[in-house]
């Protein structure tokens, strides 16, 4: 078998080709690791027109080249590659009330909750007390509106409802949520618009963490569960925050970042991807 063609000598490939296969090339000597959802490391892009047409677009692109370079190589790295949208389409979001906060791995999120509420300078936070309803109540109001959360409790379910978050942030506070991420989309789809604080934990740091009640076999397999959220919350339809490793070096110091953290995303513009809700 005979050499690849080259590219720029076949008459089969368009300039579009060309200048992807150029890009991926340049992006694949770049040692860089990119964040989809974070709020410290992306830029996300406003699309002026239909999200839909724009996907289509790009599809009809994909496709053309994809043929193209088929037809030449059909390995080739291009064709391999173009299985990416480019960008994501999202709409700013802006609110004066204090937004919730939601805290993963969720399992410090207890501990994170009653160590903010204790300590000073808590003025601007309180917990979601969740409504504890019996079975046949349950099922009843679940009926009607699906809660945003909930935990079985023997006999009992304990539920967090959009009344719940909406009470605290009528007294001006940031609503402390003991949650897990599934319920960000059900959220957004209330117009409630939570921060996400992610609190990275790897092998460096979760030594620091030894004192916690955390109930899990070993430190490796948190460390595994913190990793596996990292996949989850690239799913979610909007931006989070990341607490890195050495961002801090004990559990008090840690509270005072993400008290900081939580004030600052206060702050800034709130992006959604419709497409995602």
């Amino acid at each position: 078998a005979g050499s690849p063609p080259d590219i720029k000598a076949s008459p089969r490939l368009s300039r579009a080709s060309i200048f992807l296969n150029q890009i991926l090339q340049f992006v694949s000597r770049v040692d860089i690791k990119y964040k989809r959802l974070n709020s410290n490391e992306r830029v996300r892009i406003i699309n002026t027109c239909s999200a839909t047409l724009a996907r289509q677009s790009f599809e009809l692109l994909r496709q053309e080249v994809k043929h193209e370079n088929d037809a030449a190589d059909p390995d080739n790295e291009l064709s391999r590659s173009l299985n990416l949208i480019p960008y994501s389409p999202v709409t700013p979001q802006r609110t004066q009330r204090r937004r919730p906060v939601l805290f993963t791995p969720a399992a410090l999120a207890k501990t994170i909750i009653q160590k903010i509420l204790n300590m000073g300078a808590a003025m601007d936070f309180n917990i979601c007390k969740p409504d504890t309803l019996t079975k046949e109540e349950f099922h009843l109001k679940q009926n009607v509106e699906p809660f945003i959360h909930y935990k079985e409790k023997q006999a009992t379910f304990e539920c967090i409802t959009r009344e719940n978050i909406e009470a605290v942030a009528a007294k001006g506070k940031h609503c402390l949520l003991e949650a897990e991420l599934s319920c960000v989309k059900d959220l957004l789809r209330r117009e409630i618009y939570p921060i996400i604080v992610y609190v990275k934990i790897c092998e460096k740091n979760v030594k620091k963490l030894r004192k916690l009640p955390l109930r899990v076999e070993s430190e490796e397999d948190f460390v595994r569960l913190c990793r596996a959220k990292e996949k989850e919350l690239e799913a979610i339809p909007c931006l989070y925050a990341t607490l890195e490793p050495d961002s801090w070096t004990g559990m008090e110091d840690l509270i005072r970042v993400i008290k900081d953290r939580i004030l600052e995303e206060q702050k800034k513009t709130i992006w959604v991807e419709q497409d995602l809700l």
